[in-house]
């Protein structure tokens, strides 16, 4: 059985994931802080500027799948609509579920010369600040309140983030992750996630209990 409703998260989990474009379209607000945001559900990509893009470990998957976990496995976990049994089973998943789809998708659709490009940006200050952002938006977008609201990018950095976005790369880069259908990042992320729900009894279009 299909399962429309997480297709729709996660089509949502993967246009978010594109940090920059998010920042862009927020226009850098920010949400109201009252709540302590150590409580996060979105963990800050770590990268080490120093590795490789054409190792196993890619900046871009990082991105991706704390996106999934953060808008897609964590609400549901959370929604109170399953069985103790199913978010037993959601909580024991692999944290690299799609990790090695992802890997290959994203080395398909950029040369090792791009990869080591977009590691060099993400792993740079602006770079993880970006992801920084991105994260505490998604947290934001997942009911969260942010006790500290991250400031806004300086002008310095809001240029060197255009200035990325600008390029081909970033174009192209932004044009891969918004794509949808035969082909796209989202398709190829359905079939584990999907697999996952299957393996847990999660139904995602089962009417809720009265």
């Amino acid at each position: 059985m299909p399962f429309f409703t997480a297709n729709t998260a996660l089509k949502t989990s993967l246009l978010s994931s594109t940090l920059a474009a998010l920042l862009f379209m927020t226009g850098c607000d920010k949400t109201p802080e009252t709540a302590d945001d150590t409580t996060s559900g979105a963990s800050t990509a770590e990268v080490d500027a120093t590795a490789p893009a054409t190792q196993d470990d890619l900046v871009m998957t990082t991105i991706t799948l704390d996106t999934v976990n953060s808008l897609l496995f964590t609400p549901i976990i959370n929604s109170g609509a399953l069985n103790d049994e199913q978010v037993s089973c959601l909580e024991s998943r692999d944290k690299d579920l799609g990790k090695a789809e992802m890997d290959a998708f994203y080395k398909s659709q950029f040369t090792a010369a791009e990869l080591n490009e977009l590691n060099e940006f993400y792993s740079s200050d602006v770079g993880k600040k970006l992801i920084a952002f991105g994260n505490e938006q998604l947290r934001a977008m997942n009911g969260e309140e942010i006790a500290t609201p991250m400031a806004d990018p300086t002008p310095e950095e809001m240029t060197k983030i255009q200035t990325f976005m600008e390029s081909p790369l970033g174009v192209k880069y932004m044009k891969i992750n918004n794509a949808e259908g035969e082909g796209s990042a989202m398709e190829v992320l359905n079939v584990p996630i999907n697999a996952e729900f299957e393996r847990c009894n999660v139904d995602l279009d089962a009417p809720e209990p009265m």
